[in-house]
């Protein structure tokens, strides 16, 4: 007896054989149906769907051939599960990949589509990643419907997946440089004759061998037109289809005319071919787009390894000590893992045993290996270098720092600055104008020299089609994203790399951002002849143990003893100190705290502590000791603040730690203006007045405190471990947790900002200059082509330089 359907596990009638190869096995299937449906999971990666599926599908009850039947496979729960997230109780979200984008208006098309339908809240596609995110309500709208709609305008949609996707950039690569190849070798040879004829116009080419070379060059330009230029004309009916004009229009346009005139030509045997033009503007074309393609390809590369890194494995020490190698989804927070040398660190965690160094750079953009040790953080993504780290397991999946890094890449990718939303209204305009002054202009030829009227026609159809300017923005700012995410910093706001050369006030934040935030021990005084400073230290860390505040944790850290004293009757007053037992009562805390336990006053404070942090520890008698604190300036604060000092920008300080704190770090640091003690409120609405007064300004920050300034703020930049709701109002996030990196940030914003420009100009300028000695007739078509693909390939090459530009 026959194994049952492997899909819908119905029984599988005996004269029928229909294998699908599933996971390296042929199964078998007992319908067309069933077939269908198993080769779209196999085709889009999704088998996993097999193994967690806990109950069979109907079956089918007829063929389907059709694709919208086969899309109807996405709208199953279960095959969902494998990239569908759910942000609220009805709303979904889906990532999907987009093939046919041929130029950044095809955004536009799709996203226009999408957001018409019922159902669909947010739509956002990257034209450099082809990316698109989809938020739609479930009981409105299915995810086939979505997937119909990219379908019916021309376009093809796929659950994202980064296998997925190499493997669609591999075959869309390869398509392309197979239809240069032919577009390159057949119109060579069309070249070759088109000499020949051209010689043998100026000697006397009898009609016999002109008419028979002019079929030959027919017969060799057939298969560039309709296979290398298959897409061209696919682009330009798929934008009819739609009612836009994009660029394809005038370029096959330009084409049609060519083509169909020299046929013609032919056919009265009397006037010009143009064979030669076609094949070599296709061949331009062609090859300006691979190019494009290519650096494309390249800009989005660093993105993609930096979120696709994590390998699918985990080795768990489980209950009884031993090693088990289990799938990355089956850790769980707290459990223990081990990582070898070489190995890529699977989790965020801590390291519990161990000493090794740590690879960071895919994350943080910091070269140099880090030093890790028991109580280090270790962050998803990095690479153990040297000796095997055993780690106890705080964030997995989603909620892991690498995952942030993804939905940041994500949102930045949704932003459209004005810049790309003004010039996609420009080139829409302008290829409405050159079809118009194509017409015009063919007209005006016609009537006085019938015998140019083509040629002209169809070099001011090419020569016009504004495909550089439409690259001018999307390409540069790509070319930035990649830069900044390679030196550390993640891009969640596209306007922010103009906005920020723009500013001219810089506010920084205190703790954490210009400090390290981490609190340490700066020196002990103590009171007592009986009591030394490590017997202090001993007594403090113990009341301390128990207590989670930084500066108790400063304290345990200070203290050399493994063993602190044992301590009894502890009492915990919030916000005051902490009070215990060890061979007498102990108070340690606040002077008010303190003083209110004791029965003297011993001491005097030294005048230049007064700007540090204090702890008190005291017996029932008198105080003991007094332990300050220092939160330790980050050594590439002060280059920092030296390098906005000579470009002229205005720094503010502003905190909401103690005046005495804050005036030290703005005197150590060079900052002439700081206002402190600050709440959040205070330091919005200083920024306001900062804005009232004329200055563009840029806030660096990463406490809960900071949110309502970065709302405020023109640019926001949060550190790394900066709030959540600080993030969520942030513009560039500092990955490297390096304020220092600050520096390349500008110096990148300012080459991407100098590099639109010139794009702009550059394209601009070349369509400008170009079309009048094209009207004048003395461009033709194949000049034309090569000058539209050399001004595109321009703009390309000198976006791709803000990426290869060393900044440090």
């Amino acid at each position: 007896m026959k194994n049952p359907c492997f899909h819908c596990g119905e029984a599988i009638p005996d004269n029928l054989n229909l294998l699908v190869e599933i996971n390296n096995k042929a199964e078998a299937m007992c319908c067309y149906g069933c077939e269908a449906v198993a080769r779209q999971l196999v085709e889009f990666g999704l088998t996993d769907y097999y193994r967690h599926r806990t109950n069979l599908p109907e079956t089918p009850q007829e063929l389907v051939p059709e694709e919208l039947k086969k899309l109807s496979v996405f709208d199953d729960p279960q095959v969902q599960s494998e990239f569908v997230s759910s942000d609220t109780e009805h709303n979904k979200e889906v990532k999907l990949i987009i093939e046919g984008i041929s130029c950044p208006a095809c955004t536009w098309l799709i996203e226009s589509r999408l957001t018409k339908l019922h159902g669909i809240k947010q739509v956002s596609l990257n034209y450099s990643t082809q990316r698109c995110r989809v938020v739609w309500q479930e009981d409105e709208v299915t995810l086939s419907k979505i997937l119909e709609s990219i379908s019916q305008l021309g376009y093809s949609a796929l659950p994202y997946n980064h296998k997925q996707r190499e493997l669609l950039y591999e075959n869309e690569r390869k398509s392309q440089l197979l239809r240069l190849g032919i577009a390159g070798l057949f119109g060579m040879q069309v070249m070759m004759i088109a000499i020949a004829l051209y010689f043998g116009d100026a000697s006397g080419i009898e009609d016999q061998y002109r008419i028979f070379f002019n079929w030959v060059s027919l017969l060799l330009t057939l298969p560039v037109l309709m296979f290398s230029g298959k897409p061209l004309f696919s682009g330009a009916l798929r934008d009819l289809r739609n009612k836009r004009l994009g660029m394809d229009v005038p370029i096959t346009l330009g084409l049609s005319i060519a083509f169909f005139g020299s046929l013609w030509s032919i056919l009265q045997q009397n006037g010009h071919v143009y064979f030669d033009s076609i094949v070599m503007f296709i061949f331009f074309i062609l090859g300006g787009r691979y190019l494009e393609f290519m650096s494309r390809k390249k800009s989005t590369a660093y993105l993609d390894k930096t979120t696709s890194i994590l390998p699918p494995y985990a080795t768990r020490i489980n209950n009884n000590d031993e090693q088990e190698v289990i799938k990355l989804s089956k850790i769980a927070v707290s459990d223990h893992v081990l990582v070898k040398p070489g190995e890529v660190i699977p989790i965020d965690g801590v390291i519990y045993q161990g000493h090794s160094s740590v690879d960071e750079s895919i994350v943080t953009g910091e070269s140099l290996p880090i030093e890790k040790k028991v109580g280090s953080k270790v962050i998803g993504g990095s690479t153990n270098n040297e000796s095997p780290l055993y780690i106890r397991v705080e964030s997995i999946g989603e909620r892991t720092l690498l995952s942030n890094i993804a939905r940041i890449i994500d949102k930045a990718s949704r932003n459209k600055p004005a810049t790309i939303l003004l010039a996609n209204k420009i080139v829409s305009i302008f290829i409405a104008f050159v079809i118009l002054i194509a017409f015009v202009v063919g007209f005006y030829w016609y009537s006085i020299d019938p015998a140019q009227w083509l040629t002209i026609t169809i070099s001011v159809l090419v020569v016009s089609c504004p495909c550089a300017l439409s690259l001018a923005t999307p390409t540069a700012l790509s070319s930035a994203a990649t830069a900044l995410m390679q030196n550390g910093v993640a891009l969640l706001n596209n306007d922010s790399i103009e906005k920020i050369t723009k500013s001219n006030c810089f506010v920084f934040d205190k703790t954490g951002t210009l400090t390290k935030g981490k609190l340490k021990l700066e020196h002990v005084k103590v009171f007592n002849e009986d009591f030394s400073e490590e017997k202090v230290l001993k007594i403090a860390s113990a009341l301390e143990s128990a207590s989670e505040h930084p500066l108790a944790k400063a304290i345990c850290d200070a203290s050399n003893n493994d063993k602190p004293c044992e301590v009894t009757n502890i009492k915990n007053f919030p916000g005051q100190g902490i009070s215990g037992f060890i061979n007498e009562t102990w108070f340690i805390g606040t002077e008010p705290f303190v003083k209110a336990n004791i029965s003297e006053n011993n001491f005097q404070e030294n005048s230049s502590d007064l700007s540090l942090r204090k702890v008190y520890l005291a017996n029932t008698d008198a105080v003991i000791a007094i332990l300050y604190f220092t939160d330790e300036l980050r050594k590439e604060s002060a280059d920092l603040i030296i390098y906005l000092t000579e470009k002229k920008k205005k720094i503010i300080l502003m905190s909401g730690d103690h005046h005495s704190i804050v005036k030290q770090l703005a005197d150590t640091l060079g900052i002439n203006e700081f206002e402190a003690p600050l709440r959040p409120e205070n330091k919005h609405e200083n920024i306001n007045k900062l804005q009232k007064d004329g200055f563009h300004v840029c806030m660096i920050g990463d406490g809960i405190n900071d949110a309502p300034a970065f709302a405020q703020s023109d640019v926001a930049i949060a550190m790394t471990e900066a709030s959540d709701i600080t993030k969520l109002n942030a513009d560039m996030l500092l990955l490297n947790n390096n304020i220092g990196t600050l520096k390349t940030m500008l110096q990148i914003a300012g080459k991407t900002n100098r590099t639109v420009k010139i794009n702009f100009a550059w394209a601009l300028a070349y369509n400008l200059t170009a079309l009048p000695f094209a009207i004048l007739g003395y461009i033709t078509p194949w000049m034309a082509a090569l000058g539209m693909s050399l001004s595109s390939l321009i703009i390309v090459i000198n976006a791709s330089k803000i990426t290869s530009t060393d900044y440090s």
